[in-house]
């Protein structure tokens, strides 16, 4: 691979060059941990009550963790192994496919959805901030229901602490980033399991369900929103994947790191999140930790693990994708880019619309169970560009802008945006004709099985005009 690439035509960010193999960063170990603390975080645990909430039994829940984030696993291989062989970020990986300028469309599509990831964490990382500073302060008394009341609604303040600071260690780049998380993922997980260990000794009869079964409705919106949690990143994994080794053990990486951090973490999560559910009858973490945890030590340190796991998901996978969008479309250095990114964080984040904890629940839901529509064809071009149709990328095309390269009519690859487009009318038929659309709003959206439909229309519709035009 040659090293010594330069744009052609144009002046490239520096951030998108390709990262050359002398200064890879990241071994089996590094990414695994990467994987795991990415994805342990507040709303991992949510999965569980949602799943218990739609009636689900434990092994459907289970059951459902597996499948779908198994699902997504596959999906972030395949598009990971071409930041691991070119050293290229998820921007750049988009120019074969959508054309140079046509990219910008799925980066902004994917930063959207990780804009919106951002402002979900930071609230749910302040939130356990507020409450662990309340209660070493002994804010009325420590009193769990005055604690609980005054964060919701003094959380926004402690927000803006929290993007300040994420926005701090990110701009520090991908060795700080890698150096942080190799330190907060197992602490709130292992806090958890020590927890329900604990409730599930005292005299409390928790109240289960026999299950809605394998092909309800419930089981099908519950595989889609644990499918579209890591979807996301599913995509963008090149602006990790690109640090591993270019080599086997890049590769290996790219394996072990998220079966073990994403598809296991996320069946144990989920069943942690059922039982807290049912022996404490509490929708959120930082709740549970807040009214059952036993003693001044548990509550504190639940609180502040809880505050970390956020954290380190942000830094990894959601502050990345939005800055995408500033460096690629607006041409924004990295560094500037991250506190663009930190501000957009602040403004999404849900304190405008939580009053309590079932409103989080609720709203982590809805936003996830739906956006499968958008990032599902995304997925299904680029396996087929690069699988079926390319099979290799020219590095060097990658970065020169003209008409004998990844250049297309006009700087927009016509099949990638018709493809796209052709998928969404196909969701939205086969959703319609099964009974799965869901209105929000006023807008009606096909959900349970959209990423699916929509990788698979989009692999095979991509192939077939890309091959016949």
């Amino acid at each position: 691979m040659p090293e010594d690439v330069k744009p052609v035509g144009y002046v490239e960010n520096e951030s998108l060059l390709p990262i050359p193999i002398n200064k890879r960063l990241y071994g089996t170990g590094t990414f695994t941990w990467m994987m795991f603390s990415m994805n342990v975080c507040i709303p991992l645990f949510f999965l569980g009550s949602i799943g218990l909430q739609l009636g689900l039994s434990i092994i459907e829940a289970a059951l459902g963790a597996f499948l779908g984030n198994l699902a997504t696993t596959v999906i972030l291989f395949l598009n990971g192994l071409p930041g691991v062989k070119y050293g290229i970020s998820y921007p750049v990986q988009l120019r074969p496919s959508w054309g140079f300028k046509g990219s910008k469309i799925p980066v902004v599509l994917r930063g959207i959805v990780g804009a919106g990831w951002y402002g979900i964490e930071a609230y749910s990382g302040s939130l356990a901030i507020l409450m662990v500073a309340l209660y070493i302060l002994g804010y009325a008394g420590r009193d769990p229901v005055a604690i609980a009341s005054a964060a919701f609604r003094y959380v926004v303040f402690v927000v803006a602490l929290y993007v300040a600071f994420a926005t701090i260690v990110t701009a520090k780049g991908l060795g700080m980033i890698a150096r942080v998380v190799n330190v907060t993922g197992p602490l709130l997980l292992v806090y958890f399991i020590w927890l329900t260990l604990q409730l599930s000794t005292r005299q409390i009869t928790p109240v289960g369900n026999s299950g809605a079964g394998l092909f309800s409705r419930s089981f099908a919106l519950y595989l889609a929103i644990q499918t579209n949690f890591w979807a996301t990143m599913s995509l963008n994994i090149s602006d990790l994947s690109r640090g591993l080794y270019a080599d086997k053990r890049g590769v290996r990486a790219l394996i072990i790191g998220p079966v073990t951090g994403i598809v296991l973490t996320a069946v144990v999560a989920s069943i942690l999140g059922y039982y807290l559910t049912m022996y404490t009858g509490y929708s959120t973490p930082q709740e549970i930790i807040l009214y059952t945890a036993p003693g001044v030590v548990a509550v504190v340190l639940g609180q502040v693990f809880a505050s970390i796991a956020p954290f380190s998901t942000d830094i990894t996978a959601n502050i990345p994708a939005l800055v995408n969008i500033l460096t690629t479309c607006f041409k924004m250095k990295w560094r500037n880019a991250v506190v663009v990114a930190g501000f957009i964080g602040f403004l999404l984040a849900s304190w405008w619309a939580v009053e309590k904890g079932p409103d989080i629940i609720n709203y982590v839901s809805a936003f996830t169970s739906n956006y499968g529509l958008v990032l599902g064809p995304i997925a299904g071009i680029m396996i087929a560009d690069y699988y079926l149709v390319r099979k290799n990328y020219d590095l060097r095309k990658l970065y020169a802008n003209g008409p004998k390269d990844y250049w297309y009519g006009s700087g927009y690859n016509k099949a990638a945006i018709f493809t796209y487009v052709l998928s969404i009318i196909i969701i939205y038929a086969v959703s319609y004709v099964i009974g799965d659309i869901t209105i929000v709003g006023v807008i009606p959206f096909p959900t349970s099985l959209s990423w699916y439909i929509g990788v698979v229309v989009a692999t095979l519709l991509y192939f077939v005009v890309t091959k016949k035009y």
